[in-house]
């Protein structure tokens, strides 16, 4: 009797292990959703914005935008797609002709969180490099950055329709296209991978490309430096965390 009332004892504990693990884990998955998505922030990573009466200082610094070359595909009223893999600088959208999965020209944003992968694989070091290139930032303070650039690119482009310029150039060997995404913001036109980098919510890497009003690739990264260095004295985004 008593060796079966143990045995219950045991198992009552095992199920109970096992149903707070379950727990635990559901809420673990919930709460890092909400921190991709930008409902959670870390208060420990202070991320500064571009107050409104800066804007017009930031806007003397961008490209004004001009669709003029024929050898860009431009697609007007564009809208976003919600998708649990968009982020700040690739993300689903529905043109007229369908859906496409964009990635942005000029601009790396960070990961928005570090993960790992089914096959073993992490993000850990591609987090990490983009940390080094924006100031030394550890991988905390990165994927929180990455959570910014993701939540200021949804904001823009859910408040209204957008413009797509492309020429169907591949991200290396995926379905992604590359593109520039003109967006609305302060009542012009603006690209937004400048944007970013004006707000230090994201790097200057990955492919160039000409302008869609054919201004030369190298003449867009010497802009781009220029809004960056603004960017840095600042102290916007991750340029200003400590």
């Amino acid at each position: 009797m008593a060796r079966q009332k143990k045995k219950t004892v045991v198992s009552t504990l095992v199920t109970v292990v096992i149903v707070a693990a379950i727990i635990w884990m559901k809420y673990q998955e919930t709460h890092d959703a909400k921190v991709r998505e930008g409902s959670v922030r870390d208060e420990s990573v202070v991320i500064k914005a571009p107050q409104k009466q800066e804007a017009k200082e930031t806007s003397k610094l961008l490209s004004p935008v001009n669709l003029s070359s024929n050898r860009f595909e431009v697609l007007e009223s564009c809208s976003l797609i919600d998708n649990r893999g968009n982020d700040g600088d690739s993300f689903h959208v529905k043109t007229s002709k369908g859906e496409e999965e964009v990635r942005l020209y000029f601009v790396d944003a960070p990961e928005s969180a570090a993960r790992r992968y089914g096959n073993g694989d992490t993000n850990y070091k591609r987090i990490a490099e983009q940390g080094a290139s924006m100031g030394g930032l550890n991988q905390k303070q990165t994927t929180q950055v990455g959570v910014e650039a993701k939540v200021f690119t949804k904001k823009l482009l859910t408040a209204r329709k957008f413009t797509i310029a492309t020429t169907r150039e591949k991200v290396y060997r995926s379905h992604r296209i590359y593109a520039y995404v003109i967006v609305k913001w302060e009542g012009q036109d603006r690209y937004l991978h400048e944007l970013l980098v004006a707000r230090g919510l994201g790097r200057i890497h990955t492919k160039p490309m000409t302008l869609p009003d054919n201004t030369s690739g190298s003449r867009q990264r010497d802009r781009l430096k220029k809004i960056e260095n603004y960017a840095k004295s600042k102290n916007y985004g991750a340029w200003g965390i400590q």
